[in-house]
């Protein structure tokens, strides 16, 4: 199921859900779009980073404001313009369906047994980090 996010591992056994497949057709859908309008588009996508600033600056002053959920609104109002971020999963009942919901369960358990395996491993290095750090504590300065 090629627009379904896929599992990969990378280095230092770190997981990642790698989205490109579906990013890539929200770009191409995005480009459509700004050929059509691209000073709308244009503008939505300066006023976008603009509001990410000036949120980051609200951040800091204890979050006051609202630039961050005007932000927000913007890129859900062009995220529908581009098609959404919906995958829409086949209601048919075919063979085709079943199909494709055995591979979306399947990689659903791949995820979930990666996420497990890398939060038992965190889980270790945590305590590992935390006994070390509390043994240190416990020896008397010289």
């Amino acid at each position: 199921m090629k627009y379904l996010p896929a599992l990969r591992r990378e280095h230092l056994g770190a997981i990642v859900l790698d989205a490109r497949d579906s990013l890539e057709e929200c770009i191409r859908a995005l480009a459509d779009l700004y050929r059509e309008g691209p000073e709308v588009v244009g503008d939505m996508l300066i006023e976008i980073a603009d509001l990410k600033d000036r949120a980051e600056l609200e951040r800091d002053l204890d979050g006051l404001g609202h630039a961050e959920h005007c932000r927000d609104e913007l890129v859900a109002e062009l995220l529908g313009d581009i098609g959404g971020a919906k995958t829409y999963l086949d209601p048919r009942v075919t063979h085709f369906a079943l199909m494709q919901a055995r591979s979306l369960a399947f990689e659903a358990q791949r995820i979930a047994t990666a996420a497990n395996e890398r939060a038992h491993e965190l889980a270790k290095l945590t305590a590992i980090v935390r006994g070390v750090k509390a043994d240190k504590r416990r020896l008397p300065f010289c």
